[in-house]
């Protein structure tokens, strides 16, 4: 059975972790230096780094994070109607008749944002069956879809946000 090829996500991955590996061992930065170091890491020679497949360019690419220090967590991608929805979900726009259950990453996005808060589970509980709940039934005071997490959190990072506590994520 062949192999699948490396991805451009992988080939594009591998070239600036080599980058950053001869920057730091002091090897050559030239496209010769760059395929006889994967060569050697692989145990075969390659006329490109396009002739690894991509069990190859994951081995080279955790063998070099490993040895540069870099720790990157496991991306977990949504399918592009679970993007969707976790995008708009909630929102007074939103025409669809779908729901999607909560999950427990929602879920911590609100405990987060309780924490930053200085909230308790009561406050947020008292708070979900007050008058000015995002939520569309307060007497219920769960939340139980996405569209209800989203709402929740919404309206706790705005609150957040006006009395100065949120501070943006910045990923670089």
């Amino acid at each position: 059975m062949a192999q699948s090829s490396i991805t451009s996500g992988q080939m594009k991955r591998l070239q600036v972790l080599y980058a950053q590996l001869a920057r730091r061992t002091m090897e050559g930065t030239d496209r010769a230096s760059r395929l006889v170091w994967a060569a050697a890491q692989i145990g075969r020679s390659i006329a490109s780094f396009h002739d690894l497949t991509q069990d190859e360019a994951r081995h080279l690419i955790d063998s070099t994070q490993a040895q540069l220090g870099v720790k990157v967590p496991p991306k977990k991608r949504l399918d592009r109607d679970a993007a969707h929805r976790a995008g708009t979900e909630g929102r007074r726009s939103d025409t669809s008749n779908q729901s999607t259950l909560v999950s427990p990453a929602d879920m911590a996005r609100i405990q987060h944002a309780l924490e930053i808060l200085g909230w308790s589970q009561a406050q947020l509980d008292g708070w979900l069956r007050s008058p000015s709940s995002p939520l569309r039934n307060h007497s219920q005071a769960s939340i139980r879809t996405l569209g209800d997490a989203n709402r929740v959190w919404w309206a706790l990072k705005r609150m957040a946000v006006a009395r100065g506590l949120w501070k943006e994520k910045r990923t670089v």
